[in-house]
């Protein structure tokens, strides 16, 4: 029996992550880094950028760390505008708690997967905690971040953020 729930959580897994990954790459919106191109700004977040590693859950975010260097490509992908499908978004605001950045999150706090042996029951998933690392530009003035759902086009304000 514990065998066969071993296998079971192992193809758990292998689905659920071929799931993630179809999703992320079908579903990618245009980066941020193009449209600051489109604006002639001479900022080149690829090259140097504020660094901001966040740990979450559909609940708030807090700041793990952040730093000034070279983004990952990761942090660069996670810098999308926000869309209608997006479940969360980020507000990026300044000192003056005006809104610089909204970047749209997708859904990262909820886990889709489909059980074997149970391919004519619906989807089924759960809640988890998410770690997620965005890239701005130097020169920005960083306060606060703030996380927001969104339903039906209406944005909420989940838990705000002040970043040291």
């Amino acid at each position: 029996m514990g065998n066969k729930l071993g296998k079971m959580v192992k193809i758990f897994y292998i689905v659920f992550t071929l799931v993630i990954s179809v999703s992320i790459s079908a579903n990618m919106p245009p980066l941020l880094k193009q449209d600051l191109d489109k604006a002639n700004s001479a900022l080149e977040i690829e090259e140097m950028a504020k660094i901001y590693n966040l740990s979450g859950n559909r609940f708030g975010i807090s700041i793990e760390n952040s730093k000034i260097g070279k983004p990952t490509k990761a942090a660069i992908k996670n810098m999308k505008l926000l869309t209608p499908s997006d479940k969360y978004a980020l507000s990026i605001l300044d000192s003056d708690k005006k809104e610089i950045f909204l970047i749209g999150l997708g859904d990262p706090f909820y886990i889709h997967a489909q059980h074997i042996d149970y391919e004519e029951s619906d989807f089924f998933g759960g809640y988890i905690d998410a770690n997620i690392e965005i890239a701005l530009p130097i020169d920005t003035d960083v306060s606060y971040l703030v996380l927001l759902s969104q339903d039906d086009k209406i944005l909420k304000k989940i838990r705000e953020v002040k970043v040291n």
